[in-house]
């Protein structure tokens, strides 16, 4: 009986250490950090010394908080939009491609950056306000959706690899989002 029960507990101990990197059902809890976030949104690119309008290429920045149970870091992010048009993702609504690149800096000092890849990241645009003359947009709603991959990272994140996807929706100069970060 003894025999039996040294034999188990080695096979055991042998199947956990030669295969530390396999995935077990019951280990693999869904993404390394799960952030909600919210902040800032200001278009920084200018046509003539006032933002660029609405639909045109643009660069935004973006800066806020994000609570998660990694603990409550702030965020920066610069977004570059495309011009907007149809866009099969956006059904009848206006939207086009985006690319992103985002910082997450802990109290700790750990730093985590992330970028989108540009061609499943984007954006629809609702608008909510037009210009009555024109017709143009003057104000609306920016809903998007982004996934890419993780750039690095220095102390706890140092060395850092993942993928990561996200949506956020931005109005005037507020945005919110809600972001998973798979590490590898």
């Amino acid at each position: 009986m003894k025999t039996g029960i040294v034999i188990t507990a080695a096979a055991l101990g042998l199947a956990l250490f030669a295969v530390p990197d396999a995935q077990a059902w019951w280990w693999n809890r869904g993404p390394d950090l799960d952030l909600r976030v919210s902040g800032s949104n200001f278009i920084t690119s200018s046509t003539d010394g006032r933002p660029t309008p609405l639909g045109a290429v643009s660069t935004s920045m973006q800066s806020g908080i994000a609570k998660g149970k990694s603990g409550r870091p702030i965020f920066s992010a610069q977004t570059i939009i495309e011009a907007g048009g149809a866009d099969s993702r956006c059904g009848v609504l206006p939207g086009a491609g985006l690319s992103t690149t985002a910082v997450f800096t802990y109290k700790d000092g750990s730093i985590l950056s992330v970028t989108t890849d540009d061609d499943l990241s984007f954006y629809c645009f609702q608008p909510t306000v037009v210009d009555p003359d024109t017709g143009a947009p003057i104000a609306g709603i920016f809903s998007v959706e982004f996934e890419g991959t993780v750039t690095g990272g220095t102390r706890r994140f140092e060395g850092a690899t993942g993928t990561w996807v996200g949506s956020a929706e931005a109005e005037g100069g507020r945005v919110t989002a809600h972001v998973e970060i798979d590490l590898d």
